[in-house]
């Protein structure tokens, strides 16, 4: 299962405890460890940290980096994923600042491009862009700090940029 289901299998649980009347939260909780245990979803990092733990200092949590490292596949796309991770995480630690959200918003548009010229078709780089903005994103105070950093860009204007936008 990839992060993109986690969003209908929490819908359709709380769909279905519902229409049972108990209370959804603990059925939800049980059911995604169950998955994190199986490995159908990654093992995410929940703390408060905006930025997250990245022990190894390359500006990609760490949880995100063992997932892109699962995923197999040439190194040119791991390293995409990679830039990917890091502009979205530059992106939480905007804190409003609408030079740095367009700084972060550029360096994130370069890292798409990346992912899309290193993905076998449009839809398989979407798919690994949605998915990481998932990830990245994966707890309320990242929400709220990808929604600050948003608002920052309120009026921007971006263009694409020339070649692949992957770092040299």
């Amino acid at each position: 299962m990839t992060p993109r289901h986690l969003g209908m299998l929490v819908s359709l649980l709380s769909l279905l405890a519902a229409c049972g009347g108990e209370d959804p939260a603990p059925l939800q909780a049980r059911s995604i460890e169950d998955l994190e245990r199986q490995g159908a979803l990654p093992v995410l990092d929940r703390s408060e940290d905006l930025g997250g733990p990245d022990a190894d200092g390359n500006g990609v949590r760490d949880d995100i980096d063992a997932w892109i490292a699962r995923q197999g596949g040439a190194p040119a796309r791991q390293d995409a994923l990679r830039q990917l991770a890091r502009a979205f995480r530059d992106a939480l630690l905007v804190r409003g600042d609408s030079v740095a959200a367009q700084e972060a918003a550029w360096r994130t548009t370069l890292a798409v491009s990346c992912v899309m010229a290193h993905s076998g078709s449009g839809t398989e780089g979407a798919d690994a862009v949605a998915d990481m903005r998932k990830m990245s994103a994966n707890t309320k105070a990242r929400v709220l700090a990808y929604l600050d950093y948003s608002a920052a860009l309120d009026g921007a204007i971006l263009s694409l940029p020339a070649g692949d936008g992957c770092d040299e």
